[in-house]
C-alpha cells in the first residue's frame, strides 16, 4: 500500500512538472457531484469543484482533459475567423442589441467631467467625459448595458412567467462569465445582461428554460418534459445558445 501511495505521488509530482497548465480560476459550488471543466465564451477555462475539494488535483484533472481542452480551443479559433469586424472592437461604433430589435450609434463627446456618462438619446449612445480613455468607456458602457438589461429583460421575464404559468420570487441582472442564467432554490432566476446581444427567441428559450427551473431544480427527463411543453421546438434553441457568445462583442468582457 505504501509503494502503490508513493508511485501515485510521484506521477502527481510529475504531471506538475513537466505540464504547461493554462491559466485557470477554480469556482466552489456545493451542489456539485464532481470537477467539471468549463470554457467561457473566449476561451478562459474555470474549474467547478464540490465543497471540500482537494485544489491540489486541480493539474490532474486538467491534464486529463487535455485532449478535449485543445479539440474544443481549435473548434473556437476556427468560429472565430468567421466573426464579423465589430466583434473585435476595442471600443464600439455601433452596439446592435438583437434581443431588443435595437442598434444604437456610439458617438464620443470629451467633456471636463473626470466621469463617463452613457447618454441614450433615441438610437444613438453618447459618451461624455474622458472619451478618450478607452478603459473608462468600456465600463461606462458595461454600466449602461447593465441597466438597460435591467430595464428590459427583467419586464420581459415577467410577462413569460405569467404566459406559462411559472412564477418566480426575483429577478436580478449579472454579468455571468459562462452562464446565461440560472434559478436557486428559493426561485431567483439570474439573468446575464449580455443576453441583450442574442436573437429574441434565444432569449425566449432562456426564459423558458430558467422559470422551468421553478419546479425542478435538476435536468431530469420530467424537467425537460415540462420545457417541451412549454415550448415544443426547444432542442433547436437549446442548441443555438451553446453559440451565443458568438454574438457578443469583446469589449463587453467576461
Amino acid at each position: 500500500m505504501v509503494r502503490r501511495m508513493a508511485r501515485k505521488e510521484t506521477a502527481r509530482s510529475r504531471i506538475n512538472q513537466t505540464l504547461t497548465l493554462p491559466e485557470y480560476t477554480i469556482k466552489e459550488n456545493p451542489r456539485a457531484r464532481h470537477v467539471y471543466l468549463k470554457l467561457s465564451w473566449h476561451g478562459e477555462l474555470e474549474i467547478v469543484v464540490p465543497r471540500g475539494y482537494n485544489r491540489r488535483r486541480t493539474p490532474e484533472v486538467i491534464a486529463a482533459k487535455r485532449i478535449w481542452l485543445e479539440r474544443v480551443r481549435a473548434r473556437m479559433r476556427r468560429q472565430t475567423q468567421t466573426l464579423p469586424a465589430e466583434y473585435f472592437e476595442q471600443l464600439p461604433i455601433r452596439v446592435r442589441l438583437r434581443a431588443l430589435g435595437s442598434t444604437y450609434a456610439v458617438t464620443y463627446r470629451p467633456t471636463a467631467d473626470p466621469r463617463i456618462a452613457v447618454v441614450e438619446s433615441g438610437k444613438s449612445l453618447i459618451i461624455e467625459g474622458p472619451s478618450n480613455d478607452a478603459t473608462a468607456c468600456v465600463l461606462g458602457l458595461r454600466v449602461w448595458l447593465k441597466d438597460k438589461a435591467r430595464e428590459t429583460l427583467t419586464s420581459r421575464l415577467r410577462r413569460t412567467s405569467q404566459e406559462l404559468g411559472l412564477p418566480y420570487t426575483k429577478a436580478i441582472i449579472r454579468s455571468q462569465r459562462s452562464r446565461w442564467g440560472s434559478c436557486s432554490v428559493r426561485r431567483v432566476i439570474s439573468l446575464n445582461s449580455k443576453l441583450l446581444f442574442l436573437p429574441k427567441k434565444q432569449v425566449y428559450y432562456l426564459f423558458v428554460h430558467e422559470l422551468c427551473h421553478t419546479k425542478y431544480l435538476d435536468h431530469s427527463l420530467r424537467y425537460w418534459a415540462l420545457v417541451e411543453r412549454k415550448l415544443p421546438d426547444y432542442r433547436c434553441y437549446e442548441a443555438a445558445l451553446r453559440n451565443g457568445w458568438r454574438y457578443v462583442p469583446r469589449w463587453v468582457g467576461d
